[in-house]
């Protein structure tokens, strides 16, 4: 590590710094590498100059990729402090125009509500009174707390080490106002570090503290959870976890382990299962509530006998009529169950029932479509009527009838390829009785009279008036108040995982050879876990003792654990008396889903540093535990780069009018 002579001289090299900065607690980096990090137009703008923490090897991985500024193996609540003093007096020599900023990310443990129920520590909790010794001496003229978000609820505590409900906040509004007695004006924020392009959902509480006339910015989001794209916002979709994980390490199998996984753990496993595999608690009800004898999955008919009930409660009625309100708003919010209140009445009829099965009329003007609970139109001598369902199957050969029911048997599969290759866009002629025209092929002939359009997958949807869909290659009509038009895009339907759909523009999912699904394991609470599509939850520093985890569930026939046999077709999945309780669940859903084996391992120190926003190079010391506590401790990198950017951005933007 450098000397205070060896830093000091080092200075004197610096150039183009706007904002240098002391990193109490500073770990073994995160807030000093997004300092490091940051840049306004392509300059470097801001330094690292003092680090400080009591861990040995934090400080040493922190100076092994930080070597020039002076580091520290030392407690904040005792550390001399004349050397911090030399090297401020230096860049106020150096640097007139420079800013410096004491940084501390306080012990949050203490406050943090994953410390659940037990005991706070009360010296722990007060470590921010220590801060005043260093604004008398520094002098600095920014003051940044990184906490947790329940450090606003600093108060009191009891004799037995609990927070006293009726002093919420007490200490914490006490001590914010005694900073500012010192002349200093205060905000701050509570950010979460995936609006900010990281890979993980992190949310903090960041205060600044301002000299009287200096500028107090956050920086403002770049991305949002769904994105978001329109007139005056263009954020991009949250960073999906699965970027920065490695797939080719599968992990072992949760079966069969010389130490067999605890109930818990068991449990959080089948909480993912339900939401990552079945697509949620509703979706896998409406499955397992539909096993038939045959081992075939099928819901019974209302009309038919019901299933055995057990006392399990496992059968539910599945009804597809609805309420649809066609109004302005997000469209997921526009349709509600006929067994809830109506929305508002208005003076014009916005509200429709919306059912499965009609009857279309082939005759006459206006409405031609009846409810089958409704009395069926006049039926004339020509056949002029047909009964309307959601689901048919589609044949491309023989006779007029194109269309079969679901319910009854396929037609013959020939030898003659009878499939077609479905394109997006095509001819659509109106003339006579021609089918749609391939792009790609020669136009039918072009008469006098327009006959022909073309039908391409993006369109505006106009939501007034009779709602005629407008090409994307034409003005825009009046944009209203209430939000009325809608883009329609193609999406990709992706079969592996849920059967959920994204967009073309989003990153493709994870590609494999067989079906599979991942899904991230949380060791905290009851936790379900974390989408890999999404970024991951918030790591902590004790993940030596609660490590997050990557299960992936396969179809793969190969090397599948010892109770399940295939014999010919069928798989057997076998339930032991020994199994416990959440074994037999979880072997259950298996069988449900055609699930081979799940696989488990935990996160590694790649991973988590990927996550966490640090580069591949970074340097950690120590051992498993103590690397993973480094990283769980740190501020998310990326979320400190944006927060020094944008106030050095200020800082040069009121030099230069100054100027």
């Amino acid at each position: 590590m450098k000397t205070l002579e060896q830093v000091l001289k080092d200075l004197e090299r610096l150039s183009g710094i706007d904002l240098f900065v002391i990193d109490l607690f500073c770990g073994a980096g995160g807030l000093s590498e997004g300092v490091e990090q940051a840049s306004v137009n392509g300059e470097k703008c801001a330094k690292v100059v003092v680090c400080i923490n009591h861990d040995r090897n934090a400080i040493l991985s922190h100076n092994a990729n930080m070597p020039d500024a002076l580091h520290f193996i030392e407690d904040i609540r005792t550390i001399e402090l004349s050397p911090v003093i030399s090297i401020v007096n230096r860049i106020r020599t150096l640097y007139p125009n420079a800013k410096i900023m004491l940084h501390a990310s306080l012990e949050c443990t203490n406050f943090s509500k994953a410390k659940g129920g037990l005991p706070r520590d009360p010296d722990s909790r007060t470590l921010a009174e220590h801060l005043f010794r260093y604004i008398d001496v520094v002098d600095p003229d920014y003051i940044q707390i990184e906490n947790v978000e329940e450090f606003m609820s600093w108060g009191d505590m009891d004799d037995n080490g609990k927070p006293i409900s009726r002093d919420k906040g007490r200490l914490y509004q006490r001590w914010v106002n005694n900073v500012k007695k010192y002349g200093y004006d205060f905000e701050y924020r509570i950010m979460n570090s995936a609006d900010y392009g990281a890979y993980t959902s992190r949310k903090r509480f960041f205060g600044i503290f301002a000299k009287k006339d200096l500028p107090i910015i956050f920086p403002e989001p770049t991305h949002c959870k769904e994105g978001r794209k329109d007139m005056f916002t263009k954020l991009a979709k949250w960073k999906a976890v699965k970027d920065v994980l490695d797939f080719e390490d599968e992990g072992t199998s949760i079966f069969g382990r010389k130490k067999e996984l605890v109930e818990a753990t068991k449990a959080r496993l089948h909480s993912g299962l339900v939401r990552f595999v079945a697509g949620g608690k509703e979706a896998f009800m409406v499955k397992w509530n539909s096993m038939s004898q045959s081992g075939k999955y099928h819901a019974p008919d209302m009309e038919a006998p019901s299933p055995t009930v057990s006392c399990q409660n496992r059968l539910g009625v599945a009804k597809v009529s609805f309420m649809s309100k066609q109004f302005s708003g997000h469209p997921s919010s526009k349709n509600v169950s006929i067994e809830h209140p109506s929305g508002a009445i208005t003076c014009i009829d916005h509200h429709a029932i919306v059912n499965a099965d009609f009857l279309a009329a082939y005759y006459g003007n206006g409405d031609n479509v009846s409810k089958v609970d409704s009395p069926c139109p006049t039926v004339p001598t020509k056949d002029r009527f047909n009964y309307v369902q959601p689901k048919f199957l589609s044949m491309y050969y023989g006779g007029d009838n194109h269309a079969g029911s679901i319910d009854k048997p396929a037609p013959t599969i020939r030898t003659k390829d009878c499939c077609l290759l479905v394109d997006s866009r095509f001819l659509c002629s109106y003339n006579f009785k021609d089918d749609g025209k391939d792009v790609n092929a020669p136009s039918p002939t072009i008469l006098t009279k327009d006959r022909l359009s073309l039908v391409s997958p993006s369109f505006i949807g106009q939501q007034f008036g009779q709602s005629k869909a407008a090409s994307t290659n034409k003005p825009l009509g009046c944009v209203t108040a209430n939000p009325k038009y809608s883009l329609v895009t193609p999406w990709v339907m992706n079969t592996s995982f849920g059967n959920i759909g994204s967009s073309i523009e989003d990153p493709s999912q994870v590609i494999t050879a067989n079906r599979k699904w991942h899904y991230l394991v949380n060791p905290q609470y009851s936790s379900a876990g974390g989408d890999v599509n999404a970024p991951c939850f918030t790591l902590i520093a004790r993940m030596d003792k609660m490590p997050p985890y990557l299960a992936e569930c396969t179809t793969d026939p190969a090397d599948i654990p010892s109770f399940i046999r295939i014999d010919g077709n069928v798989v057997i999945y076998e339930i032991y008396d020994t199994d416990s309780p959440m074994t037999v669940k979880i072997k259950e859903f298996m069988a449900l889903y055609g699930i081979l084996d799940i696989k488990m391992r935990m996160l590694k120190i790649p991973e988590l540093k990927r996550i966490m926003g640090f580069p591949e190079d970074y340097v950690l010391i120590g051992t498993q535990a103590e690397q993973k506590k480094f990283i769980g401790n740190a501020i998310e990198v990326t979320q400190a780069q944006k927060n020094t950017e944008a106030l050095c951005r200020k800082l040069r933007l009121l030099r230069k009018i100054a100027a």
